[in-house]
């Protein structure tokens, strides 16, 4: 993986907790700490970032707070998020995950359905929407996720059963999906236990990515949808999990 490679997934991880350390780095690119360092101060050129003793994190309070709407969203999550709700069928019961392309595509939701979610910002998103309703998780609010997270939330889940869990993707490989926050790590679990069908949703840079806390096996997906055409050996192996792959048109992506 190239370093510029490494500083996307860096970039995303920051985003997501706030924080990433030297260790970290080491351990999840396999990379030596000469090289982690070089990683952190082109990490930290970015606005927003800050060095620390052995890391870097986020500087701004209010960044972390920032409304969905401020965030720039690349054409891929576009795509990725227009193929997502295509998936919804009329009257779906779905559980929608914390993550910005799970955000937009809330945008795209046409249809009748009953969405439950722990992210205030898709609550946000559906709160014009007269064809959805929304139930929202809770619990403790998480504000650097902007989310609910927590037992309360994972407790209220047992009372559901839904059609669709559409989950965000922090880090996928061989071993499973992943995250390195153990409450986010947590309540997907609890999401993927109440559905009949899990749906993933993955942009390409973070596939062969390994964070600390395991979410579940290949075996609790169902439906993988990504942006770009995997390479035979991701092909080979969902196709051995059973996973159906969905690879989200270019053309999807333009607004």
């Amino acid at each position: 993986m190239t370093q510029e490679e490494r500083l996307i997934h860096l970039t995303s991880l920051i985003e997501q907790q706030g924080k990433v350390t030297l260790h970290d780095i080491c351990e999840q690119f396999t990379v030596s700490r000469d090289s982690a360092r070089r990683d952190l101060v082109k990490l930290t050129q970015q606005p927003g970032i800050q060095r620390i003793r052995g890391g870097a994190v986020r500087t701004s309070v209010s960044a972390r707070l920032e409304p969905y709407s401020g965030k720039v969203i690349s054409e891929a999550k576009q795509g990725l998020a227009q193929c997502a709700a295509q998936l919804i069928d009329v009257d779906d019961h779905l559980l929608l995950d914390t993550s910005t392309t799970l955000t937009l595509m809330a945008r795209y939701i046409h249809r009748p359905a009953t969405v439950i979610t722990n992210s205030v910002d898709i609550l946000q998103q559906l709160a014009d929407n007269n064809h959805v309703a929304v139930h929202l998780l809770g619990g403790k609010f998480d504000a650097f996720h902007r989310a609910v997270l927590g037992h309360q939330a994972e407790k209220q889940l047992v009372d559901y059963r839904v059609n669709k869990a559409f989950i965000g993707v922090c880090a996928l490989s061989e071993h499973g999906l992943s995250t390195n926050n153990e409450q986010e790590a947590s309540l997907k679990k609890a999401m993927m236990a109440q559905a009949q069908q899990v749906v993933l949703v993955c942009e390409q840079h973070k596939l062969g990515q390994n964070n600390f806390h395991h979410v579940c096996g290949l075996d609790g997906i169902d439906v993988l949808i990504t942006d770009q055409p995997l390479t035979n050996a991701y092909a080979e192996l969902f196709d051995s999990h059973d996973i159906q792959v969905i690879v989200a048109s270019t053309t999807q992506g333009q607004l």
